[in-house]
């Protein structure tokens, strides 16, 4: 009893199936429609030519107002500058670096003879200031910084690079960080390069970097 039952399910679905394929629209030739008996998956039905005639004519009454795909309720616009998506719609003020490209950015003025100069710690802690607008960690901990010195004149020199030669804001943090070591007390002129090698690795990250990202 119980396999009569299945098979007139079987049957009602399979006959279900075949009167969905006949009902497709005409201008699919017939040897396609065959195709589809045993057909699992989705299919793309074309417009019929008086649909299409009434979308292009749609399009025509307002060409200053072309139509625009729809996608979950966004229209092409919103994703004409993908980028500024990823920033919550603004998009840093900063130049666009390319991998390889020399990138060297100089901020302060140099110290007067005698005055007295900031330490290295103090210039660590205006570095860790600035964080990876995309990681939100700050660079110094990140393994961002390769060099560091501190001229005898009060300059300083710092050697930086980003986590990824594709990052899209390899131009902003050499700047950030150039401003945030001008405006200690005690520094002159900074100059700071975005270098490309060695590249970045997670190992140059410090513990509390790596705590932070849960990779141990």
């Amino acid at each position: 009893m119980e396999e009569k039952k299945f098979s007139d399910q079987t049957e009602q679905a399979a006959s279900e199936k075949s009167e969905t394929v006949r009902n497709l629209p005409p201008m699919i030739p017939e040897e396609e429609l065959k195709k589809l008996e045993h057909f699992t998956g989705s299919i793309e039905i074309p417009l019929s030519s008086a649909s299409y005639a009434a979308a292009t004519q749609d399009q025509k009454n307002d060409e200053d107002m072309p139509a625009e795909p729809q996608l979950n309720g966004l229209s092409a616009e919103d994703f004409k500058d993908f980028e500024s998506l990823l920033w919550g719609g603004n998009l840093p003020d900063a130049p666009l670096i390319n991998f390889g490209d020399e990138y060297v950015v100089t901020e302060g003025v140099p110290l007067p003879e005698g005055a007295e100069q900031s330490t290295v710690d103090q210039i660590i802690e205006a570095i860790r200031s600035v964080e990876d607008p995309e990681l939100m960690l700050n660079v110094y901990d990140l393994g961002l910084i390769y060099r560091l010195d501190q001229l005898e004149n009060g300059d300083v020199e710092i050697d930086m690079t980003v986590t990824a030669p594709s990052c899209p804001v390899a131009g902003l943090m050499p700047k950030q960080v150039a401003e945030a070591v001008s405006k200690l007390d005690g520094v002159g002129k900074v100059t700071v390069k975005l270098v490309w090698e060695p590249a970045w690795t997670i190992d140059k990250m410090t513990d509390e970097a790596k705590y932070a990202l849960n990779l141990f």
